[in-house]
Order: structure tokens, then C-alpha cells, then sequence
């Protein structure tokens, strides 16, 4: 069983700068924001970035996505490449209000004030408004953790614009933190941490809203951490509860979450979008006497043999020096019994 920590924090400048030692021998390894939004066009859009993902001071495009009614294929990317390059050099900007993390094709400002967020060359603009407060969770080296982990989470509400298109979504973006000298891909989350993670949001006819993040951790850790909001309440929650439904090839199609035996949640999943991995779609479902006017959700889906993936990946980056296509690595590939297999 993993031993961790569930806890809120307030929004500080000092909390969003790359510099930040929350704790003593810890660093700031990666920043990944993310989004999914639907526009007055009827289209859905998901969008994430990362901050020192593959190495320091670079930028990562991981894709802005259309999200089709497709879960068992990838979707299409909404810009080409020459809007939104999949890597590029980074800058770093404060003025002691604003931190802003930026390339030559986006610029992601974080405060405490509110995030915005412009990408594809200026296509993309959006602003974030604060929803609720920094969700985080601690995990010290340990048996189960060959090195410490921490997350702090920020939520959000999207307004603004894709490429035209009026849109309103949800946001958040993690801070993710362990020994200096890792990249996020080395400490340990998505080998010995991470099954399924989700996020969602609700907005109710009434005015007010509800939402959250929910983690599973891998067999054997026990790992429930949450962030449950309502009408801008938090509250930092170890008992959630994520089961599956899948298509035949193993993608989710439903996810079913329950915060104790107060809240629980049905999360239909709409379209994939760098499959195994990421799903997202809508709240069809949740135990409230209230009517909801719109809703978004997030899933990201870790199969229990991802250890045997990621040595792939760094076994062909080593052998090529570029990494593999993500697409044709999973092409005939499905999920059985949690794992990916071929053939």
C-alpha cells in the first residue's frame, strides 16, 4: 500500500514559477496544461501542452485535437504543424503578477488573477477563470515510489476562441514536481503510480457548477486521491472509486466515479485522441437534484503494462534519435485484460 497525502493549497505566484521548492530536494519536472471545450459550432476540441516534457527548456505539443464520435482510432489534429510544431525552445517571462511559460507559435501566462492561453499561432485564445483551489498530492520515496512525487492541480473555467469558433470548456493544468534532476518520464508516475486519472466539470441551469479530478492507482497502491468542487468549494478527498467500460478493443466508453457514498458520476466518453491514452466526452449522469446545462470530462487511461511501452519508446529513441510514430506503434493494437497487446 502506497502511503500519500491529499491537501489544498491557495494560488501564489510563487506556486506557478519554475523555481518553486515546495519542498526540500524538490523540483518542478513538467507543467502540462490541458483542455477539453465545446464551441458554438457544435465541435469539441481538446488541446494539452507540457512544459519540460522530453528534455529541459522545451516545449511539447501534444496535439489539438477535433474530437470526432470515434473512440477506437485517433483523432485529427485541428492545425498543422507549421502552426503548432510539436517541440520548440522556451521562454520564461515574470513580472511578479504573471509567469508566462512561451514559444515562437504560444504563450501559456499563469496568475493568480487567472490563466490565459494562446496557441496555433495566435488561433487559439483563450482565458481560464479560476475554479476552486490547488488540489495537490504528496507521495515520499518509498517501497512502492522509487522517487517522491508531488502534483498540485489547478481547475479551471475556458472562454475564448478556436480558430473562430466560440467555445467554453474546462481547464486544468499540473504542476508536477520530484528530484531536480529527472524529466517527468523518469520519477515514477506513469510506471509505478498511474492507472486511470479524470477530470470533469458541470455546469448546472441554476448557476452554479460542480466538478473535480479523481485518480487509480496502479494494483497494490490503494492510490484514491481526489478533488471534489462544488460552487466553488473544495475539498481534498483519498476515496474515490473508477470503474470501466470499454469497446471491444478496450477503449473506454463509460467511466463510472464514486467520491464515497456521496457524489456518484457517469462519464461518457465521446471520441479518443492519442489512443490508448486519452478519451473525453461529457457528465451523462450524477446523483444531484439539479439540472445540468452543460458538462465536460477528461480520462486518461494508463494499461498496467505501460512500463513495457515507455521502454520501447526509449529504446527506439535511443536506436533512431527521433521517437516512433504514436500512431503506428498502436496501429492493430488492443487492450486486454488492462494491457496493450499486439496481433
Amino acid at each position: 500500500m502506497l502511503r500519500y497525502q491529499s491537501y489544498l493549497e491557495d494560488i501564489t505566484v510563487a506556486g506557478l514559477r519554475m523555481n518553486h521548492q515546495p519542498m526540500p530536494g524538490l523540483a518542478l519536472v513538467f507543467i502540462c496544461p490541458f483542455i477539453v471545450c465545446t464551441g458554438e459550432s457544435g465541435r469539441m476540441y481538446q488541446l494539452m501542452r507540457g512544459v519540460n516534457g522530453r528534455q529541459k527548456g522545451v516545449a511539447i505539443n501534444f496535439g489539438i485535437y477535433e474530437v470526432t464520435d470515434e473512440l477506437d482510432a485517433q483523432g485529427p489534429f485541428y492545425f498543422k504543424a507549421d502552426k503548432a510544431p510539436v517541440l520548440e525552445p522556451l521562454i520564461v517571462r515574470d513580472d511578479g503578477e504573471t509567469v508566462a511559460y512561451e514559444g515562437a507559435h504560444f504563450s501559456l501566462q499563469f496568475s493568480p488573477r487567472g490563466h490565459k492561453w494562446i496557441d496555433a499561432s495566435g488561433d487559439v485564445e483563450l482565458a481560464i477563470e479560476h475554479v476552486g483551489k490547488v488540489s495537490t498530492f504528496w507521495i515520499p520515496k518509498q517501497k512502492l515510489s522509487s522517487h517522491p512525487q508531488m502534483l498540485r492541480s489547478h481547475m479551471g473555467r475556458v472562454t475564448g476562441a478556436i480558430g473562430g469558433d466560440r467555445v467554453t470548456g474546462l481547464f486544468m493544468v499540473d504542476f508536477i514536481y520530484s528530484q531536480p534532476e529527472l524529466l517527468w518520464n523518469e520519477m515514477g508516475m506513469m510506471t509505478e503510480l498511474h492507472n486511470v486519472w479524470l477530470n470533469w466539470m458541470v455546469e448546472y441551469e441554476d448557476g452554479g457548477y460542480e466538478g473535480g479530478l479523481a485518480w487509480r492507482g496502479r494494483p497494490g497502491t490503494n492510490f484514491a486521491a481526489a478533488h471534489h468542487i462544488v460552487d466553488g468549494v473544495s475539498a481534498a478527498r483519498c476515496d474515490a472509486k473508477i470503474e470501466l467500460e470499454t469497446t471491444s478493443r478496450g477503449t473506454p466508453t463509460k467511466v463510472l466515479l464514486s467520491l464515497g457514498t456521496d457524489t456518484h458520476v457517469e462519464l461518457t466518453q465521446k471520441g479518443s485522441q492519442d489512443w490508448p491514452m486519452h478519451t473525453c466526452g461529457f457528465v451523462t449522469q450524477i446523483n444531484r437534484d439539479r439540472k445540468i446545462k452543460r458538462s465536460w470530462n477528461y480520462t486518461e487511461f494508463y494499461p498496467l503494462n505501460w512500463p513495457d511501452v515507455i521502454a520501447y519508446f526509449n529504446a527506439y529513441e535511443g536506436l533512431y534519435g527521433r521517437a516512433p510514430s504514436w500512431r503506428k506503434t498502436f496501429e492493430g493494437a488492443r487492450i486486454v485484460d488492462q494491457r496493450v497487446v499486439w496481433g
